[in-house]
């Protein structure tokens, strides 16, 4: 008999005991923390710097006189644009304008003596400007991207004179064309933009009264690689 109340007192504090024990505590495990992509939308404006490759071009009264004299300098100045993304898809607009010291000297015909040689012709670039839409594939913070649009330039001209003739007053011109390019652009932080771009200039043509009452017909074109900063709102 006492051995089966003590059997039965054991088997029933056994339960109860096991039942008076503490739950077991549940923790969560944390939650892994992903940084947003980044978002390309939105205004930026900026500054950019490169050099220009230019060729100048040059018929006089019908005939082929300059086929491409080198027009070369640095061109730096402002840009600002906005872009709207949808996914991968960057899709945008983008002015600028640059001033640029870029130069050309034509070529010189030398005649038979005792003439003199013609002074060649001068070559000089003010300024260019670009208004153009921009479509970009992004990926986090990189994105390439293409452009095309509207092409500005202003270019004076002076043409070459037979000596002793003092040479004529610069002429000057805008002249208005297509222009083409790509680029890369990375996201330093969220506001902070650098590229590395490429462009690719016809500026059209116009057409100029010479001093002997001919016409040039000068064009130019243009090369250019630039890098730029913006700061993105």
């Amino acid at each position: 008999m006492s051995a089966t109340v003590a059997l039965g007192a054991i088997l029933g504090i056994g339960p109860a005991s096991s039942a008076d024990l503490p739950a077991r505590a549940y923790t969560k495990a944390p939650a892994m923390t992903v940084d947003p992509a980044y978002d390309w939308s939105g205004f930026y404006v900026g500054g950019h710097v490169g050099y220009l490759w230019g060729k100048t071009r040059v018929i006089d009264d019908g005939m082929l006189t300059e086929p491409g004299a080198p027009t070369n300098g640095v061109v730096g100045g402002v840009l600002a644009g906005y872009n709207w993304q949808r996914g991968p898809l960057v899709l945008g607009v983008e002015g600028d304008f640059g001033w640029t010291g870029a130069h050309g000297t034509g070529t010189v015909a030398l005649p038979p003596p005792p003439a003199l040689p013609r002074t060649p012709n001068l070559y000089n670039m003010r300024w260019d400007s670009h208004v153009v839409g921009k479509v970009g594939f992004a990926s986090g913070q990189w994105m390439i991207f293409g452009t095309g649009g509207l092409a500005i330039a202003d270019l004076n001209f002076q043409e070459g004179v037979n000596p002793p003739a003092p040479p004529p007053v610069l002429t000057g011109g805008k002249y208005t064309g297509f222009s083409v390019g790509g680029g890369v652009e990375y996201a330093f932080n969220r506001n902070l933009l650098g590229r590395l771009q490429y462009i690719y200039d016809d500026f059209g043509s116009k057409n100029y009264l010479a001093a002997d009452g001919g016409i040039y017909r000068v064009s130019l074109t243009g090369q250019t690689l630039r890098g730029a900063l913006s700061w993105k709102f």
